[in-house]
């Protein structure tokens, strides 16, 4: 049998704040992030709100000045990795550092330093460039500094890509714990907000609102026009099983299937989650409002319909809370999906069911509430916005 991996630590930074009781207040009481971005100017622009990170403070967190000058990216991962670790009732100090494994899932990373590093280089000569900007700017900073900060010196690994990385970094991390000695492994997805980024998806017509009409991110809608940026940081502390129950750890979930292709191609959609019986489940989708609303419409369809018709999922989407936060955004649907398991609360869907687009009705239950109820186990997918897939099957019971 192969071996099995459990969450067992949670801490995330977003637009909701810092720390997973108010990120999972706002869920439950759909309570948006959104703001008028304050990062950088929008005037000119036809979008304005944004999913900021509010009144972060690292010291607050992790009181350590050796990242001081780091990218808040950097520092976001670093708040949430302490987080996580605490959650999971570790202490980075006793563990053995060889034994540890860190994954790290991101999408943009610190753009901001790279343009500052550039914009000095060009403009004064090498002698004006700070080497603290270029340390920062390098998309492995947030995994180097959290490795530094919390004495991981196993497996260390940065995957680089669109929204679903953070489903890819837990695949990743798990297939390195099975080949490995690792007794655990932090596994996170970071991002952070900035001005060229924002740019460049408005210009691309991808931002909301990409029609002129009212601003915001609306899954599956009729009148989706786009997405809301975001920015934030989600960790995880993966552990092996076994282990995790002989020290008695808390565990939100155990992880199940993972597929890097299921939501494009709808019948492996299917085939991941077909020896899942008919238990009450829960499906945070990773719609945002483009076009990858309807392919990932047409992979929950193929598990709703054929064969699976008995089936009523709830069906949730954390993306009106949160905004789009790319790496991080998926990592932090995982970490959502894992404390509705462990809790036994469903939040609201945050999708609106009255302006849904009629090919998306029938998916499951939309509900406009939280709702007290067991899940057995829940599927997190997500969709890029080039079209590339990934899903993740989580299991309760425990």
């Amino acid at each position: 049998m192969a071996e099995e991996f459990v969450i067992t630590g949670i801490g995330m930074v977003c637009a909701s704040g810092t720390g997973k009781e108010m990120f999972w207040d706002a869920l439950i009481n759909s309570r948006t992030g959104f703001k008028n971005i304050t990062r950088f100017d929008t005037g000119g622009r036809k979008s304005h709100l944004g999913g900021e990170v509010p009144d972060f403070d690292l010291d607050a967190v992790f009181p350590d000045r050796r990242f001081r000058r780091a990218a808040d990216v950097s520092k976001y991962c670093l708040a949430s990795s302490k987080l996580a670790i605490d959650d999971a009732g570790l202490d980075p100090y006793r563990w053995d550092g060889s034994k540890v494994g860190l994954v790290v899932g991101v999408t943009h990373c610190a753009i901001n330093y790279s343009r500052e590093f550039h914009t000095a280089m060009v403009r004064e000569g090498p002698a004006a460039v700070s080497p603290s900007l270029f340390s920062d700017s390098v998309l492995n900073a947030p995994a180097g500094n959290v490795s530094i900060a919390f004495n991981i010196k196993g497996a260390i690994h940065t995957i680089v890509g669109g929204t679903p990385a953070g489903i890819d970094a837990i695949g990743f991390a798990t297939r390195v714990m099975r080949n490995s000695n690792l007794d655990l492994c932090l596994v996170g997805g970071a991002e952070e907000m900035d001005s060229v980024v924002s740019d460049g998806y408005a210009r691309f017509g991808l931002l909301s609102p990409n029609d002129g009409q009212h601003e915001g991110i609306k899954p599956f809608g009729i009148r989706r026009n786009g997405f809301v940026i975001g920015e934030g940081a989600c960790v995880l502390v993966i552990e092996r099983k076994k282990a995790a129950m002989e020290r008695k750890a808390k565990i939100y979930a155990e992880i199940g299937m993972f597929d890097t292709a299921a939501c494009v191609t709808p019948g492996r959609f299917r085939d991941v989650l077909k020896d899942i019986g008919d238990e009450t489940a829960y499906i945070s989708t990773g719609a945002n409002g483009t076009a990858g609303d309807d392919i990932e419409a047409g992979a929950l369809h193929v598990l709703c319909g054929s064969g699976h018709g008995s089936r009523k999922p709830f069906i949730g989407n954390i993306k009106p809370v949160t905004g789009e936060c790319f790496a991080a955004g998926s990592m932090l649907q995982i970490a959502s999906a894992a404390m509705v398991i462990q809790r036994g609360i469903v939040p609201p869907s945050n999708i609106q069911t009255e302006g849904l687009d009629s090919k998306f009705r029938g998916l499951g239950r939309f509900n406009v509430s939280a709702v007290e109820m067991k899940i057995s186990w829940a599927a997190i997918s997500s969709i890029g916005l080039k079209e590339e897939g990934a899903l993740l099957v989580l299991r309760g019971g425990h």
